[in-house]
């Protein structure tokens, strides 16, 4: 089986890549040379033999597989650099691709190529009513995604030969809660980065905690006492009037910012979601159960306490403005993407990162949002030309990723680069695995997935009538796309 020398030429570049990285040194997407080489990735002697890709052992003839990816003009970072890499450049994102390609090309004597665009959905939408068969993956940004599935123009992606979705290098959750009139048209994992970039997570500054005396962020997560209630605890207690003049702004220090999205981050941490699968399978929607009632309380109550940097309370709790205050520790806890840790390297200080908290100790699991906008996914067009060919490359990609990419990212860029310590890489394991995709917030019915966040902003506290008043919209949308889902073959 060509597998074979696919997964020892991997795991002998994870170690290379280690030794590459520590030489280079220094410079921007490299790891510094202090990191110690191990970091690079470890691979259980046990997970080496029993985990492997099943791919076809047989080559395609120097077919081409083109992939349509999406480039984003405003910010750089959230533009598709996981699939393509021309040469060779001393990166290790860059440098992990164009490693894990050129190994794949050779073993399935196939060629990567890539076209990459703005409006990637629209070009996407364009070519496939067209009936072209240019592109064989389309990796438009989720939510755009999701309209594309719904005119029946990707494939089911349970229907493309070798690609093996219960496979780790397959993210379980988008699998598990992409899935719609029991049809995947969605997913993502190891071949992707932009899913991690986008999940919304808490950073923290160490020295804060010290200074005010209080307990460890770590261990409360790992005790399950990591709770809305602690967070606004711990918070209270670190806000104060530095200055004395009477007032709280942008001069004074603040206990946790709460940004734009922050609300329905909390909401979903808590367990809630915005639709979910009934006990008809079905999806349904879930906003306006009692609990969501009661989250949505505790949320805001949060959110608008006087004690919290806030949109409400300062006028202007952007990112630009909070990462600033937050490197010159006058804000001990910020609410931001994974992302945003590229603002934090200026920081003089030692910081850390934390799922976002429970509802209460009585819930069994951290949930972390992603912000699925912004988020590449894989989908196959039904124009794909070969769907084997395609399918083969996609797992072997994903499957490749595993000692390639993801270490690159993973274990290199943050757990030994921008995090300071090793217990925020622990962190990093609970958030990964505890992400939410929810339907229901990526489709948007009826207004459903936006609406704890238009009542942030307006300040408001009624999710009951607010829910009733869209309720009939949203539910007509939801049954509306349900049917178009069954309806596709």
């Amino acid at each position: 089986m060509k597998i074979r020398s696919l997964l020892c030429w991997m795991l002998l570049f994870s170690l290379l890549l280690s030794a590459v990285s520590c030489a280079a040194g220094g410079e921007e997407g490299e790891t510094p040379a202090s990191a110690p080489e191990t970091d690079a990735v470890v691979v259980p002697e046990e997970e080496e033999t029993q985990i492997h890709a099943n791919l076809p052992d047989k080559t395609f003839d120097g077919a081409e597989v083109m992939f349509l990816t999406s480039k984003h003009l405003g910010f750089d970072w959230y533009t598709s650099y996981e699939i393509y890499a021309e040469e060779m450049d001393g990166t290790l994102i860059n440098d992990a691709v164009f490693t894990r390609n050129a190994q794949i090309e050779k073993d399935l004597d196939i060629h990567i190529a890539q076209t990459q665009q703005p409006d990637c959905h629209q070009i996407a939408q364009k070519s496939i009513k067209a009936d072209e068969n240019i592109y064989d993956v389309v990796m438009p940004y989720i939510n755009s995604t999701i309209g594309l599935a719904t005119q029946g123009l990707l494939l089911d992606l349970n229907t493309v030969p070798w690609l093996d979705l219960e496979k780790p290098w397959w993210d379980q959750r988008a699998n598990e809660n992409m899935v719609i009139a029991n049809k995947l048209f969605i997913t993502t994992g190891d071949i992707a980065i932009l899913d991690n970039e986008c999940t919304m997570v808490m950073f923290f500054n160490k020295q804060m905690i010290t200074d005010y005396q209080l307990e460890s962020p770590y261990d409360l997560v790992r005790e399950n006492r990591w709770t809305l209630d602690k967070v606004r605890e711990m918070a209270s207690v670190v806000t104060a009037d530095a200055n004395g003049d009477g007032k709280m702004t942008h001069d004074d220090v603040w206990g946790l910012s709460i940004a734009g999205n922050a609300p329905i981050s909390m909401y979903f941490g808590t367990g809630e979601r915005i639709v979910d699968k009934n006990e008809e399978g079905t999806l349904s929607f879930v906003i306006g159960s009692p609990r969501s009632f009661d989250v949505f309380d505790k949320v805001t109550s949060l959110c608008y306490d006087d004690k919290m940097l806030s949109d409400h309370t300062t006028g202007d709790a952007g990112y630009n403005t909070v990462a600033k205050m937050f490197n010159a520790s006058q804000v001990m806890m910020v609410t931001f993407a994974l992302v945003d840790i590229n603002g934090m390297r200026e920081a003089e200080f030692e910081f850390g990162i934390l799922p976002y908290p429970l509802y209460d100790e009585n819930q069994q699991e951290y949930n972390n949002l992603i912000s699925t906008g912004l988020v590449s996914s894989v989908s196959v067009p039904v124009t794909c030309k070969d769907p084997e060919l395609t399918g083969a490359t996609l797992e072997a990609m994903a499957f490749g990723s595993t000692t390639t990419l993801t270490p690159a990212y993973y274990d290199n860029a943050l757990k030994t680069r921008y995090v300071r310590d090793e217990e925020s890489g622990d962190m990093l394991d609970i958030i990964f695995a505890t992400r939410v995709y929810d339907l229901g917030f990526i489709s948007d019915w009826g207004g459903a997935g936006s609406l704890v966040t238009n009542l942030y902003y307006s300040k408001s506290t009624d999710l009951a009538s607010s829910w009733q008043r869209i309720q009939k919209v949203a539910q007509k949308q939801l049954d509306k796309a349900l049917e178009a889902f069954a309806g596709l073959e």
